[in-house]
């Protein structure tokens, strides 16, 4: 607790002392505290208690994508119009009616609006967070700012998968749901009370018009016509279309193949957070300094052998550390693809942006958990890696290439 309380005094100093950003930032470790619990382990509770097939626990996953991408672009739309509070507010009450849905669920049908209600939460909150500090936080800060969030959400999720397996092996999956019902319910509360609308958004409502409605939108829409954003959105959408054929699938794989004990997949996926947690420290930096484009084409790109060699880890210290190295490239990702963004669109529209940026490439990774459960069922567990390792090949190159011709971008 006093390294947890080191690194927010120096983070909440360094960046800003409004009190929205407090409140921001310490809502999301709570929030992700809670997600974190619960949702790695889906797949097993699923498949395990429940008697789901892979083929369906794919086509839910499928599911969730879907509703993200449809929802993704009106969210953002409409947290420019009608304030981030509202969307994150309204993004906590679906992750709570999910984990509720899921507590009672007995039947797949209710567990489809699981999904559902996951895939909502995702959309509402994921362009809000985003425009909430590009309102905030100067344009040079940015990159600190976006790593300094990250950070703190992934030092609330380095003990709860680890923590999660140990209490589901212990005492069942559904103490797990309802600690975690308990953490969202708080950053639900603290959302409500001590959350306020940034100070650029309240100027901005003052003067809102019809017409200022049309010109937000057409300025979020503007990212389909700007190359460099363009090259952001390939590469986000084959990073994405790699991370959906295998995400899913990397615990079942750990305890079918590899055949570890589900308090070492707890233990193996809390190094993969401690990785991106170590990680976010200098990546702030980094692109503030340098750009996003080249750390996130490295990050996709360091993706490709992770996947392989991971089907050859035998031992879980082995996985494990391979899952570590990985995950101290996550920042790159993380605040590239956030920072570029902002550096490439104006202000105004900004959520709408990032909504056509979470739209489009939710489209083109909707089916890739069907896929990889498609994979898995016709050829073999290891070709899922494979197929996923190749498309990050694909999302690197559009980064690369965005980064060697930059200053005539730039022009």
């Amino acid at each position: 607790m006093r390294i947890f309380r080191a690194v927010r005094d120096k983070a909440l100093n360094y960046l800003d002392t409004d009190k929205s950003i407090r409140v921001l930032l310490m809502t999301s470790v709570i929030r992700n505290l809670g997600l974190s619990l619960w949702q790695p382990l889906l797949g097993l509770y699923v498949t395990d208690n429940l008697g789901v097939s892979i083929i369906i626990f794919g086509l839910m996953t499928t599911i969730r994508l879907l509703v993200t991408s449809l929802t993704s672009f009106p969210s953002g739309f409409l947290s420019d119009t009608f304030g981030r509070k509202r969307m994150i507010t309204l993004s906590l009450i679906f992750s709570i009616l999910s984990l509720v849905t899921l507590s009672v669920s007995k039947s797949v049908p209710l567990l489809f609006f699981v999904s559902i209600f996951q895939g909502l939460n995702m959309a509402l909150v994921s362009p809000s967070k985003s425009a909430f500090i590009v309102d905030v936080i100067p344009n040079e800060r940015r990159g600190v700012a976006f790593s300094t969030l990250a950070l703190l959400e992934s030092l609330s999720n380095i003990l709860a998968v680890f923590i999660a397996g140990v209490i589901a092996t212990l005492y069942g999956f559904y103490l797990v749901f309802g600690v975690a019902l308990v953490l969202q319910s708080i950053s639900l509360v603290g959302t409500i009370v001590y959350l306020r609308e940034p100070l650029l958004r309240v100027t901005s409502e003052a003067t809102l018009s019809q017409k200022s409605f049309f010109k937000q939108l057409k300025n979020g829409l503007a990212i389909l016509k700007h190359p460099p954003l363009i090259a952001v959105l390939l590469g986000i959408a084959f990073h994405q279309l790699g991370l959906g054929i295998e995400g899913p699938y990397l615990t079942i794989y750990a305890r079918d193949i590899l055949f570890f004990s589900l308090p070492v997949i707890g233990l193996m996926l809390s190094l993969r957070q401690l990785g991106i947690f170590l990680g976010q420290f200098p990546s702030g930096r980094i692109v503030d300094r340098y750009g996003g484009e080249l750390s996130f084409a490295f990050h996709i790109f360091v993706t490709t052998p992770v996947m392989l060699l991971f089907t050859i880890m035998g031992k879980p210290f082995l996985a494990s550390s391979l899952l570590f190295a990985w995950g101290l490239t996550f920042g790159l990702d993380n605040v590239s693809r956030q920072k570029l963004v902002a550096k490439y669109r104006s202000t105004s529209g900004i959520a709408t942006a990032f909504g056509v940026i979470h739209l489009l490439s939710g489209f083109v990774s909707l089916f890739t958990p069907t896929v990889g459960s498609w994979v898995w069922t016709n050829f073999s567990p290891q070709w899922v890696f494979y197929t996923a390792a190749v498309a990050n090949v694909f999302g690197s190159l559009a980064l690369f290439i965005l980064h060697f011709f930059r200053r005539r971008y730039n022009t």
